[in-house]
């Protein structure tokens, strides 16, 4: 069975939020949210990670000064984040619909490079080969090739950790684009983009929003379709 853990995400020991997790790759999954969620900027700003059991579950621990902090993203949500869930405790609607400024990286991503990569990934997902019972993010080079995979009972919590990989291992996000196991919510859509991420493919189609978020930042979305690939109009 897939463990399911509450992770308390720290920004320098003060709470921010408590996410239900895989408890797998948990620096990379802090770092990730803190990107993913536009509380930080860059990588570069986190002085170091600490993951720490404790009676209830695990703490993730982040150390970045303070003045490198978006304040306007620091309000603590007020519930958990439950694993089907990127928004719970989100207590504005304001606060739920984020996106970046400036227009993603245009990235090279063909139906060929799709397939190939969704073909691959059942086969690098280590802990579904267990419990066939969570999600897979994976990055994958512009010809399809999967370079990184990142798993975890919530979709959003895989790709946080894949985000975080790929930042800590300075990988550039130009480079290709995420293949998901998942179907494309918005919120999967918001957090590639702020990530710098330009293309994200899913099994299954986006959400109406998804769509509209992704074309709004120019970033290109695609999922599997019952005759191979459909890549959807970014205009």
């Amino acid at each position: 069975m897939p463990e399911e853990t509450p992770v308390a995400i720290q920004f320098n020991s003060k709470p921010y939020a408590v996410m239900m997790a895989t408890p797998a790759d948990l620096e990379d999954f802090a770092v990730g949210f803190a990107l993913a969620e536009g509380i930080i900027s860059r990588a570069s700003d986190i002085r170091g990670v600490l993951a720490l059991p404790t009676d209830d579950g695990i703490a993730a621990d982040i150390a970045v000064d303070e003045a490198r902090l978006n304040q306007d993203r620091m309000v603590r949500r007020s519930l958990e984040g439950r694993t089907g869930c990127g928004l719970c405790g989100v207590e504005d609607i304001g606060d739920a619909i984020r996106m970046p400024g400036a227009r993603v990286p245009d990235v090279d991503f063909q139906a060929e490079a799709i397939a190939r990569a969704f073909a691959a990934l059942p086969g690098r997902q280590p802990i579904n080969a267990v419990n066939r019972s969570v999600h897979a993010a994976a990055w994958c080079s512009v010809d399809g090739s999967i370079q990184l995979v990142r798993e975890d009972v919530g979709r959003h919590n895989a790709l946080d950790k894949l985000i975080g990989a790929m930042a800590r291992g300075g990988i550039n996000p130009r480079s290709g684009f995420v293949a998901m196991s998942s179907r494309c919510s918005f919120e999967l859509v918001q957090k590639c983009a702020l990530a710098g991420i330009g293309a994200l493919a899913t099994v299954s189609a986006p959400t109406a929003l998804a769509l509209t978020l992704a074309r709004i930042a120019h970033l290109k979305l695609a999922a599997r379709a019952p005759r191979g690939v459909m890549i959807f109009d970014k205009d």
